[in-house]
């Protein structure tokens, strides 16, 4: 659920981008791509520390 929120986060720059006839987008495009490669490093850290990855919160 938090990539998807992560995702939808960029949605409104990219709307912006290609209100530019997409030449804002290809700005955008390398901060979603750094983003994601980020919370992908974390995750395969947390795998190789043999730590539980799951997001429970208490409310």
């Amino acid at each position: 659920m938090n990539l998807f929120v992560l995702d939808l986060s960029f949605l409104g720059w990219y709307f912006l981008g290609f209100l530019c006839f997409g030449i804002g987008a290809l700005f955008v495009k390398p901060y979603d791509v750094a983003a994601f490669t980020e919370v992908y490093l974390i995750l395969k850290e947390s795998v190789k520390k043999d730590e539980c990855v799951t997001d429970i919160q208490s409310d």
